[in-house]
C-alpha cells in the first residue's frame, strides 16, 4: 500500500509512466507515480492488516498470527505454481505471441485476426 505525500490519497498500485525525454525509441526512463494527482512524492505505508485472513494488526508484522503465517505461505506458494502452469499454456503462449507482433509492427490484430492471417500466410 503506498500514500502519497502530496494529496494524501492511499493506494495499493503505482500508476507506471514512461517518460520518452524526446526519444522515438526505448530504452526510454519507468517512473512510477500516484493515480490521483501523478505525483511521483508517495511512501509505501505499513500494512495495517494481516496478509491471510485480513484481520486488524496488533503488532508489527504481516500476519497476526503463526498459524496465519503458515497458511498464507502454503497459499501463496500454490499460487505462484498456478500462475507457472498458466504462464506455460499454449493459450499464454499465443497471447505473447500476438502481443508481440502488434507491439513490434504497430498493429492491433485480434487473436483471431492474428491467426488466421499467419495461417493464410498472409503475415
Amino acid at each position: 500500500m503506498y500514500r502519497c505525500t502530496d494529496c494524501g490519497m492511499e493506494f495499493e498500485f503505482a500508476e507506471i509512466f514512461f517518460e520518452t525525454h524526446g526519444l522515438s525509441t526505448p530504452p526510454y526512463e519507468r517512473i512510477k507515480r500516484c493515480p490521483h494527482c501523478h505525483s511521483a512524492k508517495f511512501l509505501e505505508s505499513e500494512s495495517l492488516h494481516c496478509n491471510f485472513c485480513g484481520a486488524k494488526l496488533t503488532k508489527e508484522g504481516k500476519y497476526c498470527s503463526e498459524r496465519c503465517r503458515k497458511a498464507g505461505e502454503i497459499y501463496y506458494a500454490e499460487q505462484e505454481k498456478r500462475r507457472a502452469i498458466f504462464i506455460g499454456s499454449p493459450v499464454a503462449a499465443a497471447v505473447r505471441e500476438v502481443e508481440e507482433y502488434n507491439k513490434k509492427h504497430g498493429t492491433k490484430y485480434s487473436y483471431g485476426q492474428y491467426f488466421m492471417l499467419k495461417d493464410s500466410g498472409g503475415l
